[in-house]
Order: structure tokens, then C-alpha cells, then sequence
């Protein structure tokens, strides 16, 4: 199983919770969409994040997307997939940064 993690931090603008709530809720239908996902998980922070420096070596994250794929190709094929360019396509002028990460589970 490969187990695939993407930690988005927003932009710091007046819509920034509004931003969240529309790629938490595009999220919550990627499965959906890209039926290789055979679990997924998305998340807010559960308390507030420390304030930082912007320099800091440590950054902490505005939403996080947890999905699981049987197969090493499932988890290659979602960034090609149409829910994922749909996803970058809008959300891109929303994020600061997003990092991401796949593993076997």
C-alpha cells in the first residue's frame, strides 16, 4: 500500500478560512473522482499553530490530505488525474506551499 501525504499552507488573505473550507470540501469528493483512492483522510489543524518566524525551519500546515493506493501505479497516476488538475488549476492562487510525500504503508 502507498500512502500519499499533502500538507497545504495558505496564503495569509481576508479569505484564507474561506479558502480552506472550498479545498477541504473539493477534497472530500476526490475519491470519488479517482477511484484508485481506496481511503483518504482530510484534516484541519486540531489546535492553533504557534507563531513563527517566517524564516523558521519548522512550518506548520492549514490542511492536510491523507490518501491510501493499493499500487505504486495508482498513487503515479493522481497527479496526471483530471481531480488533481482540477484541484492545482484552482487552488494554486490560494497556497503558499504545498509538500507532499509518498510512502510504503
Amino acid at each position: 500500500m502507498i500512502r500519499h501525504i499533502s500538507v497545504f499552507t495558505f496564503r495569509d488573505t481576508p479569505e484564507k478560512q474561506q479558502n480552506i473550507e472550498t479545498v477541504k470540501a473539493y477534497l472530500e469528493t476526490v475519491p470519488e473522482q479517482y477511484p484508485a483512492i481506496c481511503r483518504q483522510f482530510v484534516g484541519v489543524p486540531a489546535a492553533p499553530a504557534p507563531v513563527l518566524p517566517e524564516d523558521a525551519p519548522v512550518m506548520f500546515g492549514d490542511l492536510i490530505q491523507v490518501a491510501d493506493f493499493e499500487t505504486m501505479e495508482d498513487a503515479a497516476g493522481y497527479p496526471a488525474s483530471e481531480a488533481h488538475t482540477k484541484l492545482a488549476e484552482f487552488s494554486t492562487p490560494m497556497l503558499r506551499k504545498v509538500t507532499a510525500m509518498d510512502y510504503q504503508v
